[in-house]
């Protein structure tokens, strides 16, 4: 999909995939988050279902033949083939920069447990989201940098909490996976 011709409401910028979504878009994610409510342990109070639920729209439109189970499991949003994939979304004010970091929050030597791991930065107002790339669990296990949570990155951000982070950069391009 990388080449090909992209499904509606996308563009490529930047190495990225930018999904402009529709009034219905932004409603389904809208209903998924009402319908989910508050989790426990939430730091955001609930405040970022939309930015989650959104990114998973996104995915849904660039992959429409990915099985959804997000409702039915804590491991993983979706099946594409034989690969589970774990949709991880973050909002933003702006364009994500390449330097910018893609995370899996989890404890340390904890297996993830997905196959695969999608990252998603979803613009504050839900205009605009960005398709950033993926990566496989083994690949974010041996590669990201383990961060526990108050530490600093080298650019002034403080980690919330403990898990896995790389740079965008460093993901396969969002329209790869198969």
């Amino acid at each position: 999909m990388s080449r090909k011709k992209l499904p509606k409401h996308f563009k490529r910028a930047n190495g990225m995939l930018v999904f402009s979504p529709t009034s219905d878009h932004v409603k389904e994610a809208f209903e998924r988050s009402e319908k989910l409510g508050i989790l426990p342990n939430s730091f955001t109070r609930g405040a970022g279902r939309m930015t989650g639920f959104l990114g998973e729209v996104a995915f849904e439109c660039l992959y429409p033949q990915a099985i959804y189970e997000g409702d039915e499991s804590f491991k993983h949003d979706y099946v594409l083939g034989n690969r589970t994939i774990d949709i991880k979304s973050k909002s933003c004010a702006g364009i994500p920069q390449p330097h910018y970091t893609a995370s899996v929050n989890c404890p340390e030597g904890k297996k993830l447990p997905a196959k695969a791991y999608f990252f998603v930065r979803v613009r504050k107002d839900f205009q605009k989201a960005w398709l950033l790339g993926w990566a496989t669990a083994l690949a974010i296990q041996r590669k990201a940098d383990y961060k526990l949570r108050g530490e600093p990155d080298e650019y002034g951000f403080t980690y919330k909490v403990d898990g896995y982070h790389l740079p965008i950069a460093a993901l396969r391009k969002a329209g790869s996976l198969k």
